[in-house]
């Protein structure tokens, strides 16, 4: 079986599983029969279970396969994905700081604030943000796999998560939130839902972001090839 196939096999395993664990139906009667913390272990054993694998299989193949595209001379689009890269990890340490209500472990207001002002999910699209750059520069059928299949679940796990808090809102907290958020980042705010308040941001989230993704970049051609 060709090593990007694998790949994929084991990418299915983490997303069905993860939905699955974390759907309405299953989750309410584990959480009653193993309770909050029990649950929160097993989902945490399965997610590494299947994402483990997953990893060390594409860093074991890293540009493996048939090449589908090959976009590294376009100009200007590496400078591109690198400022994208950039802005995906300070999405990511902004969603650990400003943790949304609709996040897999909830917290903030129930109104917008700081980066929940851009998205919702800042969690997830930061790795889309992080994920779609290397997708656009590494066009061989490992690479393809690996991080189009993180971008595709981030953008599933956002939806699927939505779905989830809205079904379990029955007292409404969250209708107010979810009318001035988007998924998108900046949709509610392109839309007039929303506004950009740089004050609320925290900035100690941004300097982590640009400092882990600058580190990163620096290292990255020693840790891959």
């Amino acid at each position: 079986m060709a090593t990007w196939l694998t790949i994929f096999i084991w990418w299915l395993a983490f997303a069905a599983s993860h939905m699955t664990l974390s759907s309405v139906r299953v989750r309410t009667p584990m959480i009653a029969m193993l309770g909050a913390r029990g649950f929160q272990g097993l989902y945490s054993l399965v997610a590494f279970a299947t994402f483990i694998p997953f990893v060390s299989i594409w860093v074991g193949d890293i540009h493996g396969g048939p090449l589908f595209w090959n976009l590294r001379g376009v100009p200007g689009l590496r400078i591109l994905c690198i400022a994208l890269s950039l802005a995906g990890f300070v999405l990511m340490f902004l969603a650990l700081l400003q943790p949304s209500p609709t996040s897999l472990v909830p917290g903030g207001a129930k109104r917008a604030y700081g980066v929940n002002r851009v998205t919702r999910h800042a969690l997830f699209m930061g790795v889309v943000l992080w994920t779609v750059p290397h997708l656009l520069l590494n066009g061989w059928a490992s690479d393809v796999v690996f991080f189009g299949g993180l971008a595709v679940f981030s953008v599933m796990g956002s939806l699927h998560q939505d779905a989830r808090k809205r079904a379990a809102d029955d007292e409404g907290a969250l209708v107010a939130f979810y009318e001035e958020t988007s998924v998108v980042p900046f949709g509610a705010i392109l839309a007039g839902r929303q506004k950009l308040a740089l004050g609320e941001l925290s900035w100690v989230a941004v300097a982590l972001g640009l400092g882990a993704g600058i580190a990163l970049y620096l290292f990255h051609d020693g840790i891959f090839r």
